[in-house]
């Protein structure tokens, strides 16, 4: 029994969105994942977490969006601001040249974005240049060393605190993604990548360990539905 609920073991192979791609397989690949954070509640997630960061009187409230694809999450937020009266900057980072171009395109017409090339190991942003720091979706993608980097990369560059959310790693959240990218997915990236990110995401034990590896502190871990997890510190 210990062994059929135990999670697999965590999968070291490369995703195909970390390849390069043509630019249209890779701007359909980014449209789905947007539509994943709307449907699976992510945008919601990560918002509930945001809010926190306001505070009484707060006029404007700038953040670090990090691997951030499309730039969907920083867009959202900027409209989330907007209604009500906080005016949001978001610099998006992402370091695959053709995801940075897509946000470009995107974000056109939106000034409070600025899109920047960079890895998450090394962010290319001053000591606490930004209010908050987020990490979506991405943690996954990177070694245990590159992970601990990119936690203390966070927690350099932001004021305030920063925001981690991933998925967990367990035979459960595979089947799931599976039957996800089957039935719902068009993309062969995000059909390929989808369970494959499920294999290569840390469980919370492994992210708390991650954590202290960085030397983090006052950081609060919490499970989430939907096999996702929150790494958060400050709010």
């Amino acid at each position: 029994m210990i062994r059929v609920l135990a999670p697999p073991p965590r999968a070291d192979a490369v995703e195909l969105m970390e390849s390069p791609q043509p630019r249209a397989v890779m701007d359909e690949c980014l449209r789905e994942l947007a539509m994943l954070n709307r449907l699976l509640g992510v945008r919601g997630l990560v918002l509930r977490y945001l809010r926190r960061f306001v505070r009484p009187g707060d006029r404007a409230l700038t953040l670090a969006d990090v691997a951030a694809g499309g730039a969907d999450l920083p867009q959202s937020f900027v409209h989330w601001g907007r209604r009500r009266g906080l005016r949001i900057h978001a610099v998006a980072i992402d370091h695959h040249p053709a995801t940075v171009a897509i946000a470009r395109d995107r974000s056109a017409g939106m000034p409070e974005i600025e899109v920047l090339l960079g890895d998450a190991r090394a962010l290319p942003l001053a000591d606490h240049s930004v209010d908050v720091a987020l990490l979506t979706t991405a943690l996954h993608h990177l070694s245990p060393q590159g992970a601990v980097q990119a936690l203390r990369e966070l927690d350099r560059v932001s004021r305030r605190g920063f925001v981690v959310t991933d998925l967990v790693r367990s035979r459960a959240a595979y089947l799931g993604s599976r039957i996800l990218a089957q039935s719902l997915l068009r993309s062969p990236l995000t059909r390929v990548d989808g369970p494959l990110s499920v294999l290569r995401a840390y469980t919370v034990s492994e992210v708390r360990a991650l954590a202290e590896a960085a030397g983090l502190r006052d950081v609060r871990l919490a499970r989430h539905p939907l096999f996702r997890l929150a790494l958060v510190k400050g709010a």
